[in-house]
């Protein structure tokens, strides 16, 4: 039976493995946390079922890693709308025209729109940097209310500095006035007791599949790892330079914190799920509250207070610096390991900012298009 070693037990390593699983290959995952699932795994908090790691919803046009998310665990309909604090008042995320005029300045701000509509923010983000992009779309009253003050905060510089190319999918002005953050066709949040945490236990349901924690696995030691689990191909969905030692340097990437913190006798503490605070008055730059998605029914509730800053891995500095970097650990590693049974699959080992929906996509892709043929390549050799 061919089998395949995967560093990392996260959403993108246990999507690999169900999928290898359905072609008979047998997956030995690698982690070095006790528990699977990354940063998407929920938990529970005086029996309140949060996420510690910030809010995820699940959003795709992928129909079928949609079907597949289900099938591991039934998704409720939940539809994401995010508040922000502008102002002093509650206001709506991504901004609405309807609440312009509850704002000073309505008329300078409905100018500013008007010299903009029509913009093609998709094809301008190309060209311009986040705060050309930002301006042009929206003007600079806005810019400097809503987004300026929140992605500095955010990403500990200025927002000249950032580049635009993630921008369209984040930051809008909605004409239309739909309230909710995302368009896709199919959205919804886990409706099973556990949350997140059930998606990635289903998808390690299998007699194929098995979870080694505790494993910090590097280039020094992988090769033992690989001769001991007898694996044909190796599947990196771990950071590269961490993995490698930072022989070529550290890649950047801008993290948080979550302060969590049980709130009783009260159903809800806040209006929606995610309430953003912009303004450098708030240490925090938003609010997570997870029972406006999970719909349980129980008296008390968590507030997850997030933090920018911290030495964790969420977001990449998307530089020409750090993408040339990633690329140059990914063609060394190749090299090192052996280029016919090495693969990278996921948000960490391809350094990008991707979705849930996204990481379970490349994990399919990486299954079909690059591991299962290589070993079917190496079957042929060796027969």
């Amino acid at each position: 039976m061919p089998r395949v070693l995967i560093v990392g037990a996260g959403l993108t390593g246990a999507t690999l493995a169900h999928r290898l699983a359905q072609e008979g290959v047998e997956s030995i995952l690698l982690e070095r946390a006790a528990v699977p699932g990354g940063l998407i795994r929920s938990e529970h908090l005086e029996g309140i079922l949060y996420e510690p790691h910030g809010s995820h919803i699940f959003h795709t046009e992928d129909e079928e890693v949609w079907k597949l998310a289900n099938a591991m665990t039934p998704f409720n309909d939940y539809r994401h709308r995010v508040d922000i604090v502008v102002e002093g008042q509650v206001l709506n995320w991504p901004i609405l025209v309807s609440d312009i005029d509850a704002q000073s300045r309505s008329d300078e701000i409905r100018e500013q729109l008007r010299e903009r509509e029509g913009l093609d923010a998709t094809a301008r983000a190309e060209a311009a940097n986040f705060e050309e992009w930002c301006l042009e779309l929206m003007g600079p009253i806005l810019y400097e209310r809503y987004v300026k003050p929140y992605t500095e905060k955010q990403w500990g510089r200025p927002a000249r500095e950032l580049s635009a190319q993630w921008a369209p999918r984040r930051v809008s002005v909605r004409w239309d006035n739909d309230p909710y953050l995302f368009p896709d066709p199919f959205q919804g949040w886990p409706s099973g007791a556990n949350g997140y945490t059930d998606l990635i236990d289903g998808l390690l349901d299998s007699e194929l599949v098995s979870v080694r924690h505790g494993a910090d696995v590097t280039l020094e030691n992988v090769d033992g790892h690989t001769r001991a689990t007898e694996a044909d191909a190796i599947v990196l969905t771990c950071p590269l330079d961490v993995f490698s030692g930072e022989r070529f340097g550290a890649l950047e990437w801008r993290g948080i914190h979550v302060a969590s913190v049980h709130v009783p006798h009260v159903e809800y503490a806040q209006g929606a799920m995610v309430v953003n605070y912009p303004g450098l008055e708030y240490p925090f730059i938003r609010i997570h509250e997870t029972k406006h998605a999970s719909r349980q029914k129980c008296e008390g509730t968590v507030l997850g207070f997030e933090f920018a800053g911290a030495p964790t891995r969420y977001y990449p500095v998307e530089t020409e610096r750090n993408r040339s970097l990633n690329n140059r650990y990914q063609d060394f590693l190749r090299e090192e390991i052996g280029a016919g049974r090495t693969f990278f699959a996921g948000r960490l080992a391809n350094y990008l900012y991707i979705d849930m929906d996204d990481c379970m996509r490349q994990a399919l892709d990486a299954a079909e298009g690059e591991v299962l043929p290589a070993l079917r390549r190496s079957e042929a050799k060796a027969r």
